[in-house]
């Protein structure tokens, strides 16, 4: 059973800009409250393979693995918790108009995904919709600057 949560945002910035955002994952804490630390096993660009220690509000740590890099984001993959996988999306994709449209998704799979997402399924979708929110200010700012 898998269990899909998914919030997107139009940006009134390129897609370049939301994704170099997205991937700087270490600056997240900055501009979202969902997120205590986030920290890195490697430096320079985010890269395929890299983990990062995740901490939020309300939340065990989790690590996360990165699986895919593209230039408008980044998928990863978390198995911290027992008896569920996590699969975690953040990409941005260009309107033509100078907009881009950012999707934020998390997934939830294995024999307890379904328990624990009765569970915290308020929290996620706050905390998704709250990194949405803070994704769309940081991009917007950023690209008023640039």
């Amino acid at each position: 059973m898998t269990v899909d949560f998914r919030d997107t945002i139009t940006i009134a910035a390129p897609a370049a800009v939301a994704g170099d955002i997205m991937k700087a994952v270490q600056e997240w804490p900055s501009w979202t409250a969902s997120v205590s630390s986030a920290v890195r096993s490697r430096s320079g660009p985010l890269t395929v393979g890299e983990t990062v220690v995740v901490t939020q509000p309300k939340l065990r740590p989790a690590t996360w693995t990165v699986t895919e890099v593209g230039a408008g984001g980044f998928e990863w993959r978390s198995d911290s918790a027992p008896g569920v996988r996590n699969v975690g999306g953040h990409w941005a994709s260009d309107n033509g108009d100078g907009t881009c449209t950012a999707e934020l998704t998390l997934s939830f799979a294995g024999p307890l995904a379904r328990v624990v997402t009765l569970l915290y399924s308020r929290l996620i979708r706050r905390y998704i919709r709250m990194e949405a929110e803070g994704l769309k200010r940081a991009a917007e700012a950023a690209a008023q600057t640039s």
